[in-house]
């Protein structure tokens, strides 16, 4: 504490009296008096504080300390009414994923790929069985074949191997256009034989997910495109609060993250789901931090989707009657941008001493991280330093400075 901050203090006005005892008398402790002054304004160690006074606070937005050039913003109906913009960081950078290329089918057969192969016959049969009847049976419609199922896997060079045919290529083929070739080829063979193709398993077209939901593991993308919500939803939803759950995302090498309940289903960020996509639900609790004088130094979890001012500072006991000045409450918060990015530092003050402050800390809305700050009261360095002089020297001086 400098020494200007010290002659604001009532305790100045104390020491001047003091230095000047009526004619005649003198006092035996204003030497001591005089030597524990010069201590306390060489120096405030030995009268410490856990929180900067509103002064200070403000000093300090102006001076050369201000590095991170934040700014101090009186917190009015007008700001608290002001809606800050929903596209976080992690929204913005999920929502850069939609510019990834999408295949236009979700169906392609691709190497790793188990394939059932259905062959229904008419007349001559190759596959042979009591399925097989004749063609002009079914041309009457008297009835259809059964099926000969024929189950295949696709190699890494993207072939496969069927009886009559041998090996024919089937990676980057969909399965209708795979099923026609089959049938071309089978048809020097069979007579009238009809093929249907479809995907039994596939690894590549696939999507993981993982962590704290229902159901955990590998699911397959179909015609449907699924989008980030729809794969929640297929591993059965998430296990734990939304409010406390993290979505981190990986596709390729490049990864991102974002609150799982900022997300919605019409967002941008709700991306349409690509074959290796990694989605992975974390536990992260959101939460602001106290500090100052306070009964509790704390921090305090958002067990809701939003948490106004005047329930932070409410679940955070408030400022201490003893210690703190009411007039003097801070939010601390790293203002973001539209697009997301981190802007500027921003401290809000509170003025608890104002009615109308109730009011506005009703519309203001906390943000994950937000810190509030309860400056300490000019008083208080009074009050420890009179309790300082009543243990060194006697209980009456330290009375009469405080009936003073």
């Amino acid at each position: 504490m400098s020494f200007s901050d010290w002659r604001e203090n009532p305790l100045f006005d104390f020491l001047a009296k003091v230095q000047r005892p009526a004619a005649g008398s003198r006092s035996p402790y204003l030497g001591s008096l005089f030597a524990l002054t010069a201590v306390a304004l060489g120096g405030c160690q030995s009268l410490p504080i856990n929180a900067p006074t509103s002064r200070n606070i403000v000093k300090a937005s102006t001076g050369p300390q201000n590095t991170l050039n934040y700014s101090i913003v009186e917190l009015d109906a007008a700001v608290a009414a002001t809606i800050p913009p929903r596209n976080e960081t992690g929204l913005v950078r999920m929502a850069a994923f939609a510019n990834t290329s999408v295949p236009p089918r979700s169906d392609m057969v691709v190497a790793g790929d188990e394939l059932v192969i259905s062959v229904y016959e008419a007349g001559v049969s190759l596959f042979g069985g009591a399925g097989a009847i004749s063609a002009a049976s079914v041309a009457a419609g008297a009835g259809t074949s059964a099926a000969h199922n024929i189950t295949a896997s696709v190699r890494e060079d993207g072939s496969i191997t069927l009886p009559y045919i041998g090996r024919m290529e089937a990676g980057g083929s969909y399965p209708e256009d795979l099923a026609e070739r089959i049938r071309a080829r089978l048809s020097q063979y069979s007579q009238s034989p009809q093929v249907q193709v479809a995907i039994d398993a596939s690894v590549n077209n696939t999507a993981y997910i993982s962590g704290t939901v229902v159901k955990s593991g590998r699911y397959r993308l179909t015609s449907a495109h699924e989008r980030l919500l729809d794969m929640i939803a297929l591993a059965g939803g998430i296990a734990i609060d939304v409010n406390d759950a993290e979505l981190y995302f990986t596709r390729g090498d490049v990864s991102t993250t974002l609150r799982l309940a900022d997300l919605r289903a019409e967002d941008q960020a709700n991306i349409q789901i690509r074959p290796g996509d990694r989605i992975e639900i974390r536990k992260e609790r959101k939460s602001i931090t106290v500090f100052g004088a306070t009964d509790k130094v704390s921090e305090v979890p958002f067990d809701a989707m939003r948490l106004t001012l005047a329930q932070a500072i409410a679940r955070s006991t408030g400022p201490a009657d003893s210690r703190a000045d009411a007039r003097g409450v801070y939010l601390f918060r790293l203002e973001k941008s539209a697009d997301g990015e981190a802007a500027r530092p921003v401290i809000y003050h509170i003025d608890m001493m104002n009615p109308q402050t109730y009011f506005v800390a009703q519309m203001f809305q906390m943000q994950d991280k937000d810190v509030i700050l309860y400056a300490n009261s000019p008083s208080n360095l009074t009050q420890k330093f009179v309790s300082l002089v009543n243990m060194l020297f006697s209980p009456a001086l330290g009375v009469r400075f405080a009936t003073q």
